[in-house]
């Protein structure tokens, strides 16, 4: 859906901004998102989850970690890649997961957006009140889950994201200008 000058609100966990900054989020910009799924490695001291698991049987508390965490990614990238497959091939005209700004209607769902990121030890420095000019799309946060789910599973998930009418926990995608009008700095 187009928007014209309407207020959301961002957890940022990039660069500092400062009020007038303008962001511009399009089919050729990259988020975080982005860099997860194509660029995440997994390894210890240069030793990736599979080499460890081939190589012993007791695990240290840093190699159970490492391998954990590389299921997790894996999941979440299977998932990722899916989503983003679905879109293109069915819902091409709507912001990719991985090149949009991820905004909320409220500045509570923001700043419960800023606990989430911390668990998943990633730093957030700001809320962000943004204006928006440019396209929303409102997708089913519900459905996000990291989930080690056939490849099918995973493609029938994201025709759901892709059209879920009414989603249960609303997840914002936004492409186009989003101007900074205000903004909190967290600590």
């Amino acid at each position: 859906m187009k928007v014209n000058k309407e207020i959301y609100y961002h957890a940022n966990s990039g660069n500092k901004l400062n009020i007038g900054d303008t962001l511009v989020f399009n089919s050729n910009t990259h988020n975080m998102m982005y860099d997860e799924v194509y660029n995440s490695e997994y390894k210890l001291d240069g030793i990736d989850a599979n080499q460890i698991l081939n190589s012993k049987n007791d695990l240290s508390k840093e190699e159970f970690d490492l391998v954990l965490n590389t299921v997790n990614n894996d999941a979440f990238v299977m998932r990722e890649l899916s989503l983003e497959e679905v879109r293109k091939a069915k819902y091409s005209s709507y912001p990719s997961r991985l090149n949009c700004l991820y905004v909320t209607k409220d500045k509570e769902d923001a700043i419960n957006w800023v606990n989430i990121l911390k668990r998943n030890r990633k730093q957030c420095n700001q809320i962000l009140t943004l204006e928006l000019t440019g396209e929303l799309f409102v997708g089913d946060g519900n459905l996000m889950k990291r989930q080690n789910n056939s490849y099918q599973k995973h493609l029938e998930v994201a025709e759901h994201y892709w059209n879920s009418n009414n989603p249960s926990i609303p997840e914002y995608l936004f492409y186009g200008e989003a101007k900074v009008i205000d903004l909190d700095n967290i600590e």
